[in-house]
């Protein structure tokens, strides 16, 4: 867990939002590689890119107020945009970057159903990435366990002398849990790496993705859907996994699995739309 990496002067260089940051731009790099392969403007990619990861970074924070109400208060103000501090859904970019992206290839005059094949296998390498920041920032952790790849978070600060302020699963499981105490122990109990686990599936769909899009590509535009389904199955089982609190519906699942089965249906439902109707 690391998430300040270094301070320069007063500015605090946060590891959540530089992975951000690198993910993106490795994203855009191979989507802009692909793209010209394809005979797309390279600099509307640019631009799209652009305005298309700060509409999904508005809806993923959205999501996680609706959420997580009790994470905000007008108190600290500087809390509602502090993305650094970690707080975003991913299925909440959805939504705003679609409806964007979908009036900006209209503009540049690129297909939209062709970008989404260009694009989609590095949107899951990019968001690898932001799983790596969830992980530096001790966010989104597992439930508790007793095997060997457990990972226990630190107390922060290390100094027992100071009161704990930081690392959630850490200050979670001294609240939770008799055994632990800030004033004695400095490392959480052994959780899931979900994180991690989010991390290796989504490299694991990158890959896929570009397989299929080189080996079978049935029709323009079907990389879309295709990721949609299997990211939904992917994190729904992760989330059995979580340990952190997540809001539950009806008591069983969690709204994150709700959002995983709908990332599903949604898949489904553009592929059988696209297939009779896109061009191959």
């Amino acid at each position: 867990m690391l998430p300040t990496l270094f301070k320069i002067g007063p500015i605090e260089i946060h590891t959540y939002g530089l992975m951000i940051a690198i993910g993106f731009l490795v994203a855009l790099h191979f989507s802009q590689r692909d793209g010209a392969k394809a005979g797309m403007d390279t600099g509307a990619i640019s631009t799209m890119a652009f305005w298309g990861l700060l509409f999904g970074i508005l809806g993923t924070r959205l999501l996680h107020i609706i959420l997580y109400p009790e994470g905000y208060s007008w108190s600290d103000p500087v809390g509602w945009i502090a993305i650094w501090r970690g707080g975003l859904v991913f299925q909440g970019a959805l939504p705003g970057a679609f409806v964007y992206l979908v009036y900006a290839c209209r503009k540049y005059k690129i297909p939209f159903w062709k970008l989404g094949d260009v694009a989609m296998p590095y949107v899951a390498l990019a968001h690898a990435f932001g799983r790596v920041g969830c992980f530096m920032n001790g966010c989104c952790y597992g439930m508790r366990i007793g095997l060997p790849w457990g990972i226990r978070f630190p107390r922060v600060p290390w100094d027992l002398s100071q009161p704990a302020t930081g690392s959630p699963a850490y200050l979670d499981h001294c609240q939770r849990f008799s055994g632990l105490s800030t004033t004695v122990d400095h490392l959480s109990y052994p959780v899931q790496p979900t994180q991690l686990y989010g991390v290796a599936g989504l490299l694991a769909l990158c890959f896929i993705l570009l397989y299929l899009r080189k080996n079978w590509h049935p029709f323009t535009g079907f990389l879309m859907p295709v990721y949609f389904i299997l990211y939904g199955v992917g994190r729904f089982f992760v989330e059995f996994l979580r340990g952190d609190h997540n809001p539950t519906v009806f008591g069983t699942i969690s709204a994150q699995q709700v959002l995983s089965i709908a990332s599903v249906m949604v898949g489904i439902v553009l592929f059988l739309i696209l297939r009779p109707k896109a061009k191959v």
